[in-house]
């Protein structure tokens, strides 16, 4: 045992199809067995990709893996991220039909910003989500990226479950004591509280756990109307000096 990290088919297969992404979308499908990144270097180099792809696409995928992780304690997930890299640029207009998405999806007209070459559409102060959606473009390719921080969103919906919990627990107390004696009301009234918090944390987790889901599952919609459009995208004509140009030349021939 080497104690080198192995990936198992689902991560596997993320990685190769970004490496085959970084390799102009060429390659093969893995094993459908745990791999090594060594393993993993091996196939793509047998497929005439180069082996430092590899690195590129790992650390990409460790970072997704970080934002779409689950946290136990809140019942579901606080980050969310959805990112492609497609081939060109993404013109105004393709753009426009991709902000039109988001806006019909959120029903947020949002705000696009320009930052340093990349274009940045974040949701409106108005609006509690914190949904940004940002194109770079780089080296004749465009990543699209969506995410969106529910952290705190999170934290208030079971902590105010629990806190209410904890409370409702403790007024349990009030029937109670034409029932049981003074000193056993003390005693019991760190219980009663305890047991409310945490039957209050468990249905904040509950609650939690499918208010995350239908936000992820409302995202991937968007966000694969986002990919399609960006697919859908004609290629440039050539510009008119270009074209006479080239009947210059045939006739010059």
């Amino acid at each position: 045992m080497t104690g080198e990290r192995r990936y198992d088919d689902r991560e596997v297969g993320q990685i190769l199809k970004r490496v085959a992404e970084l390799h102009e979308r060429e390659g093969d499908k893995a094993d459908a067995r745990a791999m090594t990144r060594a393993e993993i270097e091996q196939v793509v180099h047998e497929l005439g990709i180069s082996r430092a792809l590899v690195a590129r696409a790992t650390s990409e995928l460790a970072v997704q893996d970080v934002r779409n992780r689950p946290v136990w304690s809140l019942g579901g997930k606080t980050d969310l991220m959805f990112e492609e890299i497609v081939d060109g640029h993404v013109d105004d207009a393709t753009l426009t039909q991709m902000l039109e998405v988001l806006r019909r999806s959120l029903g947020d007209p949002g705000k696009l910003e320009r930052e340093a070459g990349a274009r940045i559409w974040s949701t409106t102060a108005s609006t509690s989500r914190r949904i940004h959606f940002t194109v770079v473009e780089h080296a004749g390719s465009t990543t699209l990226r969506l995410e969106e921080r529910m952290a705190g969103d999170a934290g208030a919906i079971v902590g105010m479950s629990a806190f209410a919990g904890g409370v409702t627990g403790f007024m349990t107390l009030v029937p109670l004591k034409v029932l049981v004696i003074k000193a056993v009301l003390l005693l019991m009234m760190g219980p009663l509280a305890l047991t409310g918090a945490l039957l209050g944390w468990v249905g904040g987790r509950a609650l939690w756990r499918r208010r995350s889901v239908g936000r992820e599952e409302q995202l991937r919609r968007a966000f694969g109307e986002i990919v399609a459009l960006a697919g859908a995208r004609r290629p440039a004509l050539p510009s008119p000096a270009s074209g006479q140009d080239a009947g210059d030349d045939d006739r010059g021939g």
